[in-house]
């Protein structure tokens, strides 16, 4: 099955470590194998991988960019995500450091930083420190974040009102 990227004017991407960038014009771009592709928008700066899970997802991208192993390899993601274990109990946050295991031994790295973007966006707001620049996705907006008020328009009443004498 073949993968569809649509490129932005600009935008770049890296296809088995090497970079390139669309022209001035919006793109669509057909992979017909297997490549190990990220783009630029999902990579993580080495000043960004302060915490301990920035730093298990540096390990991966490095394995996806096959980079130098100083910066990052599967024994150092290995060992983020061991220290890792260490630290998140519930459930939810074990089953995403399984899947993102798994897919490292499964060859399937970007997965990987799919899986790890939601802890590291977890473990922002655990931390009371903003996400990573590039991490953010402003122009989606949850169904559940709050709206500004639009000037000028009364704001929407609530779902559930409070009674008045709600006593027994």
């Amino acid at each position: 099955m073949s993968l569809i990227l649509k490129l932005a004017p600009g935008e770049r991407l890296f296809i088995n470590g090497a970079v390139v960038t669309n022209g001035d014009r919006r793109a669509y771009l057909m992979v017909e194998t297997k490549a190990q592709i990220v783009r630029e928008k999902d990579v993580l700066q080495v000043e960004d991988a302060s915490t301990p899970v920035r730093r298990a997802y540096f390990a991966a991208q490095g394995v996806l960019l096959n980079a130098e192993p100083v910066l990052g390899c599967g024994k150092a993601f290995a060992e983020q995500i061991a220290r890792l274990r260490g630290v998140f109990l519930k459930s939810e946050h074990v089953g995403l450091l399984d899947e993102a295991e798994a897919q490292m031994r499964d060859g399937n790295t970007y997965r990987v930083l799919s899986v790890l973007r939601e802890l590291v966006m977890y473990e922002s707001a655990l931390l009371e420190m903003p996400p990573p620049e590039r991490f953010r996705r402003d122009g989606a907006a949850r169904e559940d974040a709050p709206r500004p008020p639009v000037p000028g328009r009364t704001p929407p009443r609530p779902r559930f009102e409070a009674r008045a004498n709600a006593g027994p």
